[in-house]
């Protein structure tokens, strides 16, 4: 029989794990975010630096596994591959991903020297840093379930992420952490390198901490400047709804056309300033096949409103031919005004990350394909207003968001294809994260989604 002192760590480990799972969509139990990190810090904290790496990769291996379970249903549903592989595929992401709670763990650990006050100080900004270095790789990094997202319902909190970003978010979570870590091995257990002076010191930093995030937050959502910058736009966003087994299947091209049409026929009832499709709505390459492009392009001249949409487009040049995810912007005269190709693209959607290691993935987004990318995010001018265009996954990175909120863009809109992923938790987990971004850049956000989740978003 095992000694239950020796699985002690590893039940730790797991159950924080499962705890981070439950902070974000769909079961948004945000609220034990602030407790998550507890029994991981505990697992560790008796631990040489190898193993409490490897408990952290563990927790990180559980949470990552569970909370992004949805991807294989990309691969098995839509790339028709075998489900096992589409677990390996996951379990590649899932390492990776692992990697970096375990290097935290390790890290934190080392530098505190198993001080718990040590800890509590250190921990957040070595866990911020590393957050930021997986977010932001301009081809590898990879945003989703970063801690601070969790927070998107408590309005209050995240109105700081205006002034820090969403880190900000994800490293008050882990100060809370990590002085209730302490308190509890003062109070309860009177044991680590530490005394009651430090203890005090931590809870009232965190308490601090919190404290002034809530009462920015409370003062900002009171505030009437936020409103008065908003722009008055109105704005008509459409849903098709298309499944996506049918979006490139020529039998339901008039289909899908159809549909759309008469969508936007009945949203310009309403005499919206602007007509927003999703990603990749037409089931044509747009100005590529002249008949359905000239028709779109009659129905926008109909109803006398500009158009955003998405539509993919073919370039041919002297190394053969590049597809781009774009998106359009035409005019009411049924002009094109401009465009945006899509700049970081979704790994295993769009392209296959580390391709030399997973040789054997060529095949396995076959009817998703590999795309290229964009350069360059240009601003676009309605009613006396600027907005950009960001493409689905993009929403989750704020360095490029802000890119064009800094260049003078007032609203940005967002559009996207989440039919991929299924019934999943996967489209509320990426519109919770285009609640940060509004929040961060004090514009409000619009976004059209194929299956949903569309709508706007405010900036606060």
């Amino acid at each position: 029989m095992p000694n239950l002192k020796n699985l002690k760590p590893l039940i730790l480990s797991i159950f924080s794990g499962l705890l981070l799972v439950l902070i974000f969509p769909r079961f948004n139990l945000e609220l034990l975010a602030w407790v998550a990190l507890i029994p991981l810090f505990f697992a560790i904290e008796n631990q040489t630096l190898p193993l409490a790496a490897l408990y952290g990769f563990l927790t990180g291996a559980v949470f990552y596994f569970c909370g992004l379970s949805w991807i294989t249903i990309t691969l098995v549903n839509y790339g028709r591959q075998p489900e096992g592989l589409s677990w390996v595929c996951l379990g590649f992401l899932v390492f990776y991903l692992s990697a970096y709670i375990a290097l935290f763990c390790y890290l934190a650990k080392r530098l505190s020297g198993g001080n718990p006050f040590y800890f509590f100080i250190l921990a957040p900004f070595v866990w911020i840093s590393l957050e930021y270095i997986r977010s932001t790789h301009s081809e590898y990094g990879f945003s989703w379930l970063g801690l601070g997202y969790s927070q998107f319902l408590n309005l209050p909190l995240i109105q700081f992420a205006s002034i820090t970003g969403v880190y900000g978010i994800s490293m008050l979570i882990v100060a809370v952490n990590a002085a209730i870590y302490l308190l509890i091995n003062t109070c309860v257990f009177h044991r680590g390198k530490t005394n009651w002076p430090q203890t005090i010191l931590a809870a009232g930093i965190a308490i601090v901490a919190v404290g002034i995030c809530f009462l920015y937050g409370e003062q900002a959502l009171r505030s009437s400047a936020l409103a008065n910058r908003a722009p008055t736009v109105k704005v008509a966003l459409i849903q098709g709804n298309i499944d996506q087994n049918q979006k490139w299947n020529p039998l339901y091209s008039e289909r899908i056309n159809n549909i759309y049409r008469d969508l936007s026929l009945k949203a310009a009832e309403s005499k919206p300033d602007l007509i927003v499709w999703p990603e990749a709505a037409t089931p044509f390459l747009f100005n590529l096949n002249k008949p359905e492009t000239e028709s779109l392009k009659n129905l926008i001249r109909s109803v006398h409103i500009p158009f955003v949409f998405g539509s993919p487009y073919q370039e041919s040049g002297a190394t053969g031919t590049t597809i781009y995810n774009r998106a359009y912007f035409i005019n009411a005269a049924g002009e094109t005004v401009g465009s945006y190709d899509k700049i970081h693209l979704v790994p295993f959607g769009e392209f296959v990350p580390f391709r030399k290691m997973l040789w054997f993935v060529n095949k396995l987004v076959e009817m998703v394909g590999d795309f290229g990318r964009g350069e360059s995010a240009p601003l676009f001018g309605l009613k006396n207003n600027h907005f950009s265009i960001s493409i689905c996954y993009e929403i989750t990175f704020p360095d490029q968001v802000r890119l064009p909120v800094k260049e003078g863009a007032e609203f940005l809109v967002n559009i996207t294809n989440d039919a991929w992923y299924g019934n999943s938790a996967a489209p509320y987990q990426h519109i919770s994260m285009a609640a940060l971004r509004a929040v961060e850049n004090r514009v409000p956000i619009i976004r059209a989604a194929n299956t949903g989740v569309s709508g706007t978003i405010d900036a606060s």
